[in-house]
């Protein structure tokens, strides 16, 4: 049986939902590992954003991924709380 688009996007969808959350976990078990041998944090963002970059850069989405950051910047500056 054929697929419609709709079936189609729909498992599309799941897929990258499935992909995202394994992506996360990885991300989150290196930082995890970062931490557990004490590295500050500025240099686990660093090390972060060298990653993105050149994700990035492979994958010739440096634009996109750009617009994203700034998104993620204005977003995080306007959550900030100061003391």
């Amino acid at each position: 049986m054929a697929q419609t688009p709709d079936s189609t996007t729909k498992h599309i969808a799941e897929i990258q939902t499935s992909d995202r959350e394994a992506a996360r976990k990885a991300v989150a078990q290196g930082v995890q590992s970062a931490k557990e041998k004490w590295i500050e944090a500025p240099l686990i963002v660093e090390a972060l954003a060298l990653e993105l970059v050149s994700v990035a850069q492979t994958n010739h989405s440096s634009s996109m991924m750009a617009a994203y950051l700034r998104n993620l910047a204005d977003a995080m500056e306007a959550q900030a709380t100061y003391h």
